[in-house]
């Protein structure tokens, strides 16, 4: 990218860093504006756009050749109240130019997450591309970046499978649940402790579909407050109830889902036999994916009563991961035919300036020489003389053009830039000789 705005990344994330690093490299959206603020302070920096997520902080920037990475970068961090070591030190990721978006293309796929092929992170790019913008004006290689990292991801999901398959305990959970029912919204779920697992799982369950939820949690106010939150404001799909009432709910639903991480069994053979007798043979479906165990092993033998833990899960995520590691080749393959496209774009704004030389130094001959015809000729004669030359300089520009994106090298293609700059540059005319006009080989004075 040299002779123009090039692009750095500073970052880290999880393959580097641990959860405590990456939380204290955390950037707030209220700090992207200090942030920006103090980049736009630094010479030579054109626009940037800091992307965090829970596993991954990363800077974009384009800045043009001036611009001192590692000082202004630093400078930049500490005026936003941010540690510049983190970002420089062991954990940290500093990649430029085509590293750098072939790193940002591969995040907008979903390669470099956590979960291989999680979409989530197309949506926080977008955010942060949304959040940099209102901020200020990106320069148009960041923005050519971004808009082709976003299409690179949307093609890697939409043309490949890499993003099929539940990738983790919660989702794999829900999955499981699906295979019991033929019709979810016709059976309700009861979830057993409100933390981020079971969270994250009653989320699953409410995006396909579950019929009803409960939640039972130790704390009621915990309780209340997922119920809450998973409810929206739009009616009462999800209900809290006090962690008295867990024996009784397990009469009420068809699949309980426990994460509470308790020392002992919460679920005893006892509560579920109760609650089995309610039933009248409606078989119930126990997903136990809490360290230790919620479960009482012998509730397993509680007739049409079905225990799973976390080996049960874990098998259906190996196999979901097995199976979109499959996909990474074709993944890998759209991504480069989008960064082949970028760099082709890349490769025609280098060419710009010079041919732009070019070409203002074959229409100023062509005036000039149109000008001579019509001060001679009628403007007929000269508008003739205008059109000819217009396509002459249409069919030069464009044999140039092919010649320079044809050259079998980059060197090669920078020797003809620079020829073409040196030949066709504006040059400025000596003060003490006025410019004469072109003359034909047969105009005497």
């Amino acid at each position: 990218m040299a002779g123009h705005a090039g692009l750095h990344l500073w970052g880290i994330d999880h393959r580097l860093a641990p959860t405590e690093v990456r939380e204290r490299a955390h950037i707030a959206p209220e700090r992207v504006g200090e942030l920006l603020a103090a980049l736009s302070r630094e010479p030579g920096f054109v626009s940037a756009v800091p992307v965090s997520t829970c596993n991954r902080t990363e800077i974009y920037v384009e800045a043009l050749p001036g611009f001192a990475p590692f000082d202004s970068m630093t400078r930049s961090l500490a005026g936003a109240g941010l540690d510049p070591s983190l970002f420089t030190g062991e954990h940290a990721v500093r990649l430029t130019d085509g590293e750098a978006v072939h790193r940002l293309y591969r995040v907008s796929a979903g390669l470099e997450s956590m979960m291989l092929g999680e979409p989530q992170i197309s949506g926080q790019l977008k955010d942060a591309y949304r959040l940099a913008k209102e901020h200020h004006e990106l320069g148009p290689v960041l923005m050519r970046a971004f808009q082709g990292a976003f299409r690179a991801g949307k093609r890697v999901r939409t043309e490949t499978k890499i993003g099929e398959g539940a990738v983790s305990v919660a989702f794999a959970a829900v999955e499981l649940a699906r295979k019991f029912f033929a019709d979810l919204p016709r059976h309700r779920a009861l979830l057993v402790g409100a933390g981020e697992t079971g969270a994250l799982a009653a989320r699953h369950f409410l995006q396909q579909g579950i019929g009803g939820l409960i939640v039972v949690n130790r704390s009621p106010e915990r309780a209340r407050a997922l119920a809450d939150d998973l409810n929206g404001g739009k009616g009462e799909l999800v209900r809290a109830r006090p962690w008295e009432d867990l024996p009784a709910a397990l009469a009420d639903v068809d699949v309980v889902l426990s994460t509470t991480g308790s020392l002992e069994p919460v679920i005893l053979p006892e509560m579920v036999r109760a609650a089995m007798r309610r039933r009248r043979g409606r078989p119930l479906y126990v997903l136990d994916i809490a360290v230790p165990r919620d479960v009482h092993p012998d509730v397993a033998r509680v007739d049409e009563t079905y225990v799973f833990g976390l080996d049960d899960l874990d098998e259906i995520v190996q196999a979901n991961l097995a199976a979109r590691r499959k996909q990474l080749p074709g993944a890998e393959r759209i991504i480069e035919e989008e960064l082949a496209e970028f760099r082709a774009w890349i490769g025609e704004m280098d060419l710009r300036p010079s041919v732009a030389e070019f070409r203002a130094y074959l229409e100023d001959l062509k005036e000039k020489q149109v000008g001579y015809v019509r001060r001679r000729q009628s403007d007929e004669v000269a508008a003739a003389v205008d059109a000819s030359l217009q396509q002459f300089i249409k069919k030069v520009l464009g044999r140039s053009m092919e010649s320079l994106k044809s050259a079998e090298s980059e060197q090669e293609r920078l020797q003809h830039l620079a020829t073409l700059h040196r030949l066709f540059a504006p040059q400025t005319p000596p003060t003490s000789q006025e410019p004469r006009e072109p003359r034909e080989p047969h105009d005497h004075p």
